[in-house]
Protein backbone atom coordinates (compact mmCIF):
# COMPACT_ATOMS: atom_id res chain seq x y z
CA UNK A 1 0.00 0.00 0.00
CA UNK A 2 2.76 2.42 1.00
CA UNK A 3 4.74 1.59 -2.16
CA UNK A 4 1.70 2.43 -4.30
CA UNK A 5 1.31 5.78 -2.56
CA UNK A 6 5.00 6.61 -3.10
CA UNK A 7 4.84 5.56 -6.77
CA UNK A 8 1.72 7.67 -7.41
CA UNK A 9 3.40 10.62 -5.67
CA UNK A 10 6.50 10.31 -7.83
CA UNK A 11 4.34 10.17 -10.98
CA UNK A 12 2.50 13.30 -9.85
CA UNK A 13 5.77 15.17 -9.29
CA UNK A 14 7.09 14.02 -12.68
CA UNK A 15 3.98 15.25 -14.50
CA UNK A 16 4.12 18.53 -12.59
CA UNK A 17 7.74 19.10 -13.58
CA UNK A 18 6.93 18.31 -17.22
CA UNK A 19 4.04 20.76 -17.25
CA UNK A 20 6.18 23.44 -15.63
CA UNK A 21 8.99 22.90 -18.14
CA UNK A 22 6.58 23.48 -21.03
CA UNK A 23 5.64 26.91 -19.70
CA UNK A 24 7.90 29.71 -20.87
CA UNK A 25 9.49 31.77 -18.16
CA UNK A 26 8.68 35.49 -18.18
CA UNK A 27 11.50 38.04 -17.89
CA UNK A 28 11.26 41.77 -17.19
CA UNK A 29 13.67 44.70 -17.48
CA UNK A 30 13.31 48.49 -17.52
CA UNK A 31 13.03 50.27 -20.84
CA UNK A 32 15.01 53.39 -21.76
CA UNK A 33 12.12 55.48 -20.54
CA UNK A 34 12.01 53.39 -17.37
CA UNK A 35 15.71 54.02 -16.65
CA UNK A 36 15.20 57.76 -17.07
CA UNK A 37 12.15 57.53 -14.80
CA UNK A 38 14.17 55.69 -12.13
CA UNK A 39 17.03 58.20 -12.34
CA UNK A 40 14.61 61.09 -11.92
CA UNK A 41 13.02 59.37 -8.93
CA UNK A 42 16.45 58.85 -7.38
CA UNK A 43 17.20 62.57 -7.75
CA UNK A 44 13.91 63.35 -6.03
CA UNK A 45 14.88 61.05 -3.14
CA UNK A 46 18.18 62.85 -2.57
CA UNK A 47 16.41 66.22 -2.80
CA UNK A 48 13.85 65.10 -0.22
CA UNK A 49 16.62 63.96 2.14
CA UNK A 50 18.72 67.07 1.57
CA UNK A 51 15.94 69.61 1.98
CA UNK A 52 13.79 67.56 4.40
CA UNK A 53 10.81 68.47 2.26
CA UNK A 54 7.71 66.38 2.97
CA UNK A 55 6.08 67.32 -0.34
CA UNK A 56 9.03 65.90 -2.29
CA UNK A 57 8.89 62.77 -0.11
CA UNK A 58 5.21 62.31 -1.01
CA UNK A 59 5.94 62.78 -4.69
CA UNK A 60 8.86 60.31 -4.51
CA UNK A 61 6.76 57.60 -2.85
CA UNK A 62 3.94 58.20 -5.31
CA UNK A 63 6.26 57.65 -8.31
CA UNK A 64 7.77 54.60 -6.61
CA UNK A 65 4.34 53.06 -6.12
CA UNK A 66 3.56 53.73 -9.80
CA UNK A 67 6.76 51.90 -10.79
CA UNK A 68 5.99 48.85 -8.61
CA UNK A 69 2.37 48.73 -9.81
CA UNK A 70 3.55 48.96 -13.41
CA UNK A 71 6.07 46.17 -12.86
CA UNK A 72 3.41 43.77 -11.55
CA UNK A 73 0.89 44.70 -14.26
CA UNK A 74 3.43 44.45 -17.08
CA UNK A 75 4.60 41.03 -15.92
CA UNK A 76 1.08 39.64 -15.55
CA UNK A 77 0.03 41.12 -18.89
CA UNK A 78 2.66 39.11 -20.78
CA UNK A 79 2.62 36.06 -18.51
CA UNK A 80 -1.05 35.46 -19.33
CA UNK A 81 -0.33 35.04 -23.05
CA UNK A 82 0.41 31.53 -24.23
CA UNK A 83 1.65 30.32 -27.60
CA UNK A 84 -0.59 27.74 -29.27
CA UNK A 85 0.78 26.93 -32.73
CA UNK A 86 1.95 28.18 -36.09
CA UNK A 87 -0.81 28.29 -38.67
CA UNK A 88 -0.18 27.07 -42.25
CA UNK A 89 1.07 29.75 -44.64
CA UNK A 90 2.76 30.01 -48.04
CA UNK A 91 6.45 30.90 -47.67
CA UNK A 92 9.05 31.24 -50.44
CA UNK A 93 12.82 31.14 -49.95
CA UNK A 94 14.42 34.57 -50.05
CA UNK A 95 11.09 36.42 -49.92
CA UNK A 96 9.65 38.23 -46.88
CA UNK A 97 6.54 36.39 -45.82
CA UNK A 98 3.79 36.80 -43.26
CA UNK A 99 3.30 33.83 -40.95
CA UNK A 100 0.39 33.62 -38.54
CA UNK A 101 0.81 32.68 -34.90
CA UNK A 102 -2.10 31.54 -32.76
CA UNK A 103 -2.12 32.80 -29.18
CA UNK A 104 -4.39 32.23 -26.21
CA UNK A 105 -4.97 33.92 -22.87
CA UNK A 106 -5.05 31.89 -19.66
CA UNK A 107 -6.80 34.56 -17.55
CA UNK A 108 -10.18 36.28 -17.56
CA UNK A 109 -8.71 39.66 -18.49
CA UNK A 110 -7.41 40.59 -21.98
CA UNK A 111 -3.69 41.18 -22.44
CA UNK A 112 -3.02 44.60 -23.93
CA UNK A 113 -0.45 45.78 -26.50
CA UNK A 114 1.22 42.39 -27.03
CA UNK A 115 3.95 42.14 -29.67
CA UNK A 116 5.16 38.93 -31.33
CA UNK A 117 8.57 39.29 -32.95
CA UNK A 118 11.62 37.26 -33.95
CA UNK A 119 14.19 39.85 -32.88
CA UNK A 120 13.98 42.04 -29.80
CA UNK A 121 15.30 44.98 -31.89
CA UNK A 122 12.27 44.87 -34.18
CA UNK A 123 10.74 48.33 -34.49
CA UNK A 124 7.13 49.27 -35.18
CA UNK A 125 5.84 45.74 -34.58
CA UNK A 126 2.02 45.51 -34.57
CA UNK A 127 0.40 45.39 -31.15
CA UNK A 128 -2.39 42.93 -30.39
CA UNK A 129 -5.09 42.62 -27.78
CA UNK A 130 -5.13 38.97 -26.75
CA UNK A 131 -8.61 38.10 -25.57
CA UNK A 132 -9.35 35.18 -23.20
CA UNK A 133 -11.14 32.12 -24.62
CA UNK A 134 -10.79 33.37 -28.20
CA UNK A 135 -8.64 32.53 -31.23
CA UNK A 136 -6.08 35.32 -31.32
CA UNK A 137 -3.90 35.57 -34.44
CA UNK A 138 -0.65 37.54 -34.64
CA UNK A 139 1.31 38.09 -37.86
CA UNK A 140 5.10 37.67 -37.87
CA UNK A 141 7.38 38.73 -40.72
CA UNK A 142 9.97 36.10 -41.67
CA UNK A 143 12.35 35.69 -44.62
CA UNK A 144 13.41 32.03 -44.96
CA UNK A 145 16.83 31.37 -46.47
CA UNK A 146 16.32 28.04 -48.20
CA UNK A 147 13.55 25.69 -49.30
CA UNK A 148 12.28 22.57 -47.57
CA UNK A 149 10.87 21.86 -44.14
CA UNK A 150 12.59 24.53 -42.06
CA UNK A 151 12.47 25.00 -38.28
CA UNK A 152 10.89 28.31 -37.36
CA UNK A 153 13.17 30.59 -35.29
CA UNK A 154 12.42 31.33 -31.66
CA UNK A 155 9.49 33.64 -31.04
CA UNK A 156 9.53 36.50 -28.58
CA UNK A 157 6.23 37.54 -26.98
CA UNK A 158 6.66 40.91 -25.31
CA UNK A 159 4.84 43.96 -23.99
CA UNK A 160 5.45 47.20 -22.06
CA UNK A 161 1.84 47.88 -21.03
CA UNK A 162 0.66 49.97 -19.15
CA UNK A 163 3.25 52.72 -18.58
CA UNK A 164 6.16 51.73 -20.82
CA UNK A 165 8.54 51.79 -17.85
CA UNK A 166 9.38 48.09 -18.07
CA UNK A 167 9.21 45.47 -20.78
CA UNK A 168 8.32 41.86 -20.04
CA UNK A 169 8.91 39.04 -22.49
CA UNK A 170 8.94 35.30 -22.89
CA UNK A 171 10.80 33.25 -25.49
CA UNK A 172 9.12 30.40 -27.36
CA UNK A 173 11.83 28.02 -28.51
CA UNK A 174 11.16 25.54 -31.32
CA UNK A 175 7.62 26.77 -32.07
CA UNK A 176 7.34 24.46 -35.09
CA UNK A 177 8.37 23.87 -38.70
CA UNK A 178 7.35 25.62 -41.90
CA UNK A 179 7.41 24.19 -45.42
CA UNK A 180 9.31 26.70 -47.56
CA UNK A 181 8.81 26.70 -51.33
CA UNK A 182 11.74 27.35 -53.72
CA UNK A 183 12.52 30.95 -54.63
CA UNK A 184 10.51 32.25 -57.59
CA UNK A 185 13.38 33.30 -59.86
CA UNK A 186 14.30 32.63 -63.48
CA UNK A 187 12.96 33.24 -66.98
CA UNK A 188 9.36 34.49 -67.07
CA UNK A 189 8.78 33.04 -70.56
CA UNK A 190 7.25 29.58 -70.61
CA UNK A 191 9.37 26.92 -72.35
CA UNK A 192 8.29 26.19 -75.94
CA UNK A 193 7.97 22.49 -75.20
CA UNK A 194 5.35 23.18 -72.52
CA UNK A 195 2.61 23.98 -75.04
CA UNK A 196 2.91 27.75 -74.71
CA UNK A 197 3.92 28.12 -78.39
CA UNK A 198 0.35 27.38 -79.48
CA UNK A 199 -0.98 30.44 -77.61
CA UNK A 200 0.61 33.15 -79.74
CA UNK A 201 -1.74 35.24 -81.84
CA UNK A 202 -4.61 32.76 -81.53
CA UNK A 203 -8.18 34.05 -81.67
CA UNK A 204 -11.51 32.43 -80.96
CA UNK A 205 -14.68 32.27 -83.04
CA UNK A 206 -16.11 35.43 -84.59
CA UNK A 207 -18.88 37.00 -82.49
CA UNK A 208 -20.00 40.29 -84.05
CA UNK A 209 -18.93 43.80 -84.96
CA UNK A 210 -18.53 46.85 -82.79
CA UNK A 211 -17.80 50.49 -83.56
CA UNK A 212 -14.11 51.30 -83.57
CA UNK A 213 -12.86 53.27 -80.56
CA UNK A 214 -9.49 54.79 -79.85
CA UNK A 215 -7.14 52.08 -78.59
CA UNK A 216 -8.76 49.18 -80.46
CA UNK A 217 -6.36 47.12 -82.63
CA UNK A 218 -6.34 48.44 -86.22
CA UNK A 219 -5.67 44.97 -87.65
CA UNK A 220 -9.15 43.87 -86.56
CA UNK A 221 -10.99 46.51 -88.62
CA UNK A 222 -13.46 44.90 -91.03
CA UNK A 223 -13.09 47.20 -94.07
CA UNK A 224 -15.89 45.62 -96.10
CA UNK A 225 -18.44 45.89 -93.30
CA UNK A 226 -17.24 49.42 -92.55
CA UNK A 227 -17.83 50.46 -96.18
CA UNK A 228 -21.37 49.07 -96.11
CA UNK A 229 -22.25 50.72 -92.78
CA UNK A 230 -20.38 53.98 -93.41
CA UNK A 231 -18.67 53.69 -90.04
CA UNK A 232 -15.49 52.00 -88.87
CA UNK A 233 -16.24 48.56 -87.45
CA UNK A 234 -13.92 46.03 -85.86
CA UNK A 235 -14.38 42.30 -85.41
CA UNK A 236 -15.06 40.85 -81.98
CA UNK A 237 -13.94 37.29 -81.23
CA UNK A 238 -14.46 34.83 -78.41
CA UNK A 239 -11.57 34.45 -76.04
CA UNK A 240 -9.41 31.52 -77.21
CA UNK A 241 -9.18 28.51 -74.96
CA UNK A 242 -5.78 28.38 -73.32
CA UNK A 243 -3.86 25.15 -73.89
CA UNK A 244 -2.65 23.08 -70.96
CA UNK A 245 0.98 23.67 -70.01
CA UNK A 246 3.31 20.83 -69.10
CA UNK A 247 6.43 21.51 -67.06
CA UNK A 248 9.27 19.08 -66.42
CA UNK A 249 12.75 18.89 -64.91
CA UNK A 250 14.28 18.39 -68.38
CA UNK A 251 13.09 21.84 -69.51
CA UNK A 252 15.62 23.45 -67.14
CA UNK A 253 18.71 21.65 -68.43
CA UNK A 254 20.34 24.96 -69.40
CA UNK A 255 20.72 25.79 -65.69
CA UNK A 256 23.59 24.05 -63.92
CA UNK A 257 22.56 24.68 -60.32
CA UNK A 258 19.83 22.20 -59.23
CA UNK A 259 18.38 24.78 -56.84
CA UNK A 260 18.05 27.29 -59.69
CA UNK A 261 16.28 24.63 -61.75
CA UNK A 262 13.77 24.08 -58.95
CA UNK A 263 13.34 27.85 -58.63
CA UNK A 264 12.67 28.13 -62.36
CA UNK A 265 9.96 25.49 -62.15
CA UNK A 266 8.46 27.26 -59.13
CA UNK A 267 8.31 30.52 -61.10
CA UNK A 268 6.60 28.86 -64.08
CA UNK A 269 4.06 27.19 -61.79
CA UNK A 270 3.32 30.50 -60.10
CA UNK A 271 2.94 32.36 -63.41
CA UNK A 272 0.73 29.63 -64.89
CA UNK A 273 -1.59 29.83 -61.89
CA UNK A 274 -1.66 33.65 -61.97
CA UNK A 275 -2.55 33.60 -65.70
CA UNK A 276 -5.30 31.00 -65.20
CA UNK A 277 -3.66 28.21 -67.22
CA UNK A 278 -4.31 24.51 -66.75
CA UNK A 279 -0.91 22.97 -66.05
CA UNK A 280 0.86 19.83 -64.94
CA UNK A 281 4.37 19.05 -63.69
CA UNK A 282 6.67 16.06 -63.94
CA UNK A 283 9.58 15.87 -61.52
CA UNK A 284 11.47 12.61 -61.52
CA UNK A 285 8.97 9.83 -60.94
CA UNK A 286 6.28 12.23 -59.72
CA UNK A 287 3.65 13.35 -62.22
CA UNK A 288 0.82 15.71 -61.30
CA UNK A 289 -2.46 15.79 -63.22
CA UNK A 290 -3.42 18.74 -65.43
CA UNK A 291 -5.41 21.14 -63.29
CA UNK A 292 -5.48 24.66 -61.88
CA UNK A 293 -6.46 26.35 -58.63
CA UNK A 294 -4.74 27.14 -55.36
CA UNK A 295 -4.74 23.56 -54.10
CA UNK A 296 -3.09 22.29 -57.29
CA UNK A 297 -0.65 25.22 -57.19
CA UNK A 298 0.22 24.42 -53.58
CA UNK A 299 0.65 20.71 -54.33
CA UNK A 300 3.13 21.39 -57.16
CA UNK A 301 5.15 23.79 -54.99
CA UNK A 302 5.19 21.28 -52.11
CA UNK A 303 6.70 18.68 -54.46
CA UNK A 304 9.40 21.16 -55.48
CA UNK A 305 10.04 22.15 -51.85
CA UNK A 306 10.60 18.56 -50.73
CA UNK A 307 12.48 17.41 -53.84
CA UNK A 308 15.76 15.55 -53.30
CA UNK A 309 18.33 16.74 -55.83
CA UNK A 310 20.24 13.46 -55.67
CA UNK A 311 17.21 11.61 -57.04
CA UNK A 312 16.76 14.04 -59.95
CA UNK A 313 20.29 14.20 -61.37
Amino acid sequence: MASNVVESGLQFLKKRRQSQSKKSRTYILPTGFGLAFGLMNLVLFFMAVGYANNLIYIFFFFLTSVAFTGMITTNRNVQAVRFMRLLPADAFAGEPGKLRVQLTNDTVNPSQEIEVVLDRKTKDAPKYKVMPEEENIAVVMWTPVKRGLQPFPSLRIQGAYPFGLLQAWKVIKEPGSVLVYPARIGDTEFPMSSGADSVAESVGLFLNHKVYQSGDPVRRIDWKASARRSEVLIKKFEEPEKPALNFSWEQTESLRDPELRLSQLALWIDLAEAQNYVYSMRLGAVQTPSAKGREHWRRCLEILAMAKVSELS
